[in-house]
């Protein structure tokens, strides 16, 4: 066939047709012309060749349309011509031919089909490879541009494929095909991966993997799945990953931030609960006894306000920095906020007695710490702190009740007297109880005048002549009696009640004044009344004080506020605004407890008061601590550099006044060697009649 330069299909095979066609009716006209004008022996062999012809030439022809006419014009002539030859058995030979036209028309169709098909499943073959190799183009250039990491595995784990960002992610210096990934460190990954190929199941895990083949610690999401052939069977697994350290490392720096204290770097209240809720949880407490200490620094605000937040932040590293030194194995150390520090110690014993032992070394550790001065810039500050102790019962399982039952334990410390220890007991929420309801009690005793004013003289140590009077609240509450203020004050304050409580007080006060003022009997200085800080700072405080006085007719000289030395400290400059505007008034206030605080000298300076009054604590031990002697003596030598009267507070007992009396004899007194607090009735007729026949 000649070649052409554009190859028609159709013409070809027409051409070829055509071509077979001719050719197999020349040969079948053959016999037609030529059998007669031979013998029978070369009859034979024409037809033996005729026959031979057809089976061969219809072999190679696959196509039916062919090989049909072609064997039909080759051998029915040939069929049909010896029905005229004179041949012995001629019958035989035809339909020995018929039944081989037969066969080989049916061998021919076979033939043709199996071409066509083998044809089709080789064009299909090629189409579907050649659609294979493009997905597998495709497939190889999204691995090698994917965004993520993906890796291949078999059955036994081993690496079969990975595209170039999982080489990138981690770092590879070599191939790593063949790798087998139960070697990994990370076991979580190799079993997220063995699960897979268990159960045809998607898993995914977020964690650490270490891989051997590197030395970095990488942080990945990790999702794996299997790879199923066509039967639906595993053949092995695919894994995809993401490079999450970045997040992973701003997530654990969040995380720390959350459960740290900002300043100290110690855990919080929140890490608190999340260590407790591990030790309850284990096993160990269901027998074993635990510690929790609760310990709140005593006058850090005085302090924190004083010298400012610069100072009270250093004091709380430092704090912090001792209470690190507490070396307990598995214990743990928190700030909950403000003063406030946790240590707990878990599982200490499972013997309450021995528990409560250790407790009690642990504590004098921690009362030991703040033996030592703690030195901020230049300041020598003297720092004490309460604690309280709950002993953790076994099966213990309320975290929040054990931290309620350690902070009541550690105010009960500060009820005893700061400083000072206390273990917590089921009678704290007896107590506890007790107050809930006093202070339910308390906003009805001013409704149902269940409030009363006692009175305490204020005399010169030299001759016990009264000098002044302090009013002191009491509460005759209808079943439980006289209630002193140390129960219901502090209650008051945080109820919010402890403004109209201050109100009331300064009323009484005023019309007691009046009543003395009418039968001519104010033979004192002034009243003294106790001013909360919260009262205080209340908007227009000074108007409404010379309100009070204004109402009852009295001279407000009569009447002297007195504010505890925190309180003048706690925003000084609007202290100073209130005692300034006080003073325009005619109120004058004084120093209450001084000595207890951190005030400066130029705080006396600039405040201008006439009188200061030193706390009871320094008079307590003036018999027996040398150096309350001589804190004592330094006040009183400051008050009278200032030009202030000074009234020493707590007075007992004769050899307390001697020895005042032995340091100044200018100063006053108050304490119960000269009188208790007492009605206004019983103050009168005790003090306030003799000073009336005196003068007269």
């Amino acid at each position: 066939f000649k070649k052409e330069k554009h190859f028609d299909t159709n013409r070809y095979y027409n051409k070829f047709y055509i071509k077979a066609i001719i050719n197999s009716l020349l040969w079948g006209l053959f016999p037609v012309f030529f059998i007669h004008q031979i013998d029978h022996f070369h009859q034979l062999i024409m037809i033996v060749f005729l026959v031979g012809f057809a089976g061969v030439v219809s072999g190679f022809l696959f196509d039916f349309r062919i090989s049909f006419p072609f064997i039909s014009l080759l051998l029915l002539p040939l069929f049909f011509t010896l029905f005229f030859v004179q041949i012995d058995d001629a019958y035989i030979l035809q339909l020995l031919i018929l039944l081989f036209y037969m066969l080989l028309t049916l061998s021919s169709a076979h033939l043709n089909r199996l071409f066509f098909d083998t044809f089709h499943n080789e064009e299909r073959y090629h189409k579907a490879k050649k659609s294979l190799d493009l997905k597998e183009k495709k497939l190889s250039s999204l691995l090698g541009q994917a965004p993520i990491g993906i890796f291949y595995f078999d059955k036994n784990l081993n690496i079969i494929m990975y595209n170039e960002l999982f080489y990138q992610i981690f770092g590879l210096d070599r191939d790593l095909i063949g790798f087998n990934l139960s070697k990994l460190k990370d076991k979580n990954a190799v079993e997220l991966m063995k699960n897979v190929l268990l159960h045809k199941n998607e898993e995914q895990h977020m964690g650490s993997y270490n891989f051997s083949f590197q030395e970095k610690e990488m942080w990945v999401e990790l999702k794996c799945s299997a790879l199923l052939n066509d039967d639906n069977s595993i053949m092995g697994g695919i894994g995809i990953l993401e490079d999450k350290t970045i997040e992973h490392k701003a997530h654990e720096k969040i995380n720390h931030i959350s459960l740290h204290d900002a300043l100290t770097g110690l855990p919080n209240r929140r890490y608190y609960k999340k260590f407790m809720h591990n030790l309850i949880h284990n096993k160990k407490n269901q027998n074993h006894y635990s510690i929790l200490f609760y310990m709140d620094l005593n006058h850090f605000k005085s302090i924190n306000d004083t010298f400012g937040h610069s100072v009270g932040d250093e004091l709380l590293l430092k704090v912090a920095k001792r209470f690190k030194s507490i070396k307990i194995k598995n214990s743990y150390l928190g700030r909950l906020g403000g003063d406030e520090f946790i240590l707990a110690i878990p599982y200490i014993s499972k013997n309450h007695i021995h528990a409560k032992k250790e407790a009690m070394i642990i504590a004098n550790r921690i009362k030991n710490l703040f033996h030592p001065v703690f030195e901020i810039d230049g300041l020598d500050l003297f720092m004490t702190t309460s604690i309280g102790i709950v002993i953790i019962e076994p099966k213990t399982d309320d975290i929040e009740n054990v931290i309620r039952q350690a902070d009541m334990a550690m105010y009960q410390t500060k009820r005893e007297g700061q400083d000072n220890i206390s273990f917590y007991d089921k009678k704290l929420d007896i107590v506890q109880q007790e107050l809930t309801s006093l202070q339910h009690d308390l906003n009805h005793a001013l409704l149902n005048n269940e409030l009363e004013l006692y009175y305490q003289p204020i005399v010169n140590i030299s001759d016990d002549k009264l000098n002044a009077i302090e009013a002191l609240i009491r509460w005759n509450h209808p079943t439980k009696g006289l209630i002193m203020p140390d129960r219901f004050i502090p209650m008051a304050t945080e109820s919010g009640l402890i403004n109209k409580l201050g109100w009331w007080v300064a009323d009484e006060v005023c019309r007691q004044l009046a009543v003395w003022q009418k039968s001519d009997k104010l033979s004192f200085e002034y009243i003294a009344i106790n001013i909360n800080a919260r009262q205080l700072h209340e908007v227009n405080f000074s108007q409404h004080m010379e309100e009070c006085i204004l109402k009852h007719h009295i001279n407000p000289s009569f009447v002297k506020l007195e504010v505890t030395e925190t309180t003048l400290i706690d925003n000084f400059t609007k202290t100073q605004k209130i005692i300034k505007n006080l003073q325009g008034r005619g109120l004058e206030c004084s120093i209450d407890d001084f000595g207890t605080g951190y005030s400066s000298l130029s705080y006396l300076k600039k405040l201008s008061f006439k009188v200061l009054k030193i706390d009871r604590v320094f008079t307590a031990e003036i018999l027996t601590n040398p150096d309350n002697q001589t804190l004592i003596k330094s006040i009183i030598a400051i008050g009278h550099q200032f030009n202030y009267t000074i009234i020493v507070e707590g007075i007992e007992t004769k050899e307390q006044k001697e020895k005042v009396l032995e340091i100044d004899d200018s100063v006053s007194y108050q304490g119960f060697l000269c009188s208790r607090p007492i009605p206004a009735k019983a103050f009168e007729e005790r003090f306030l009649r003799k000073l009336s026949i005196d003068k007269k």
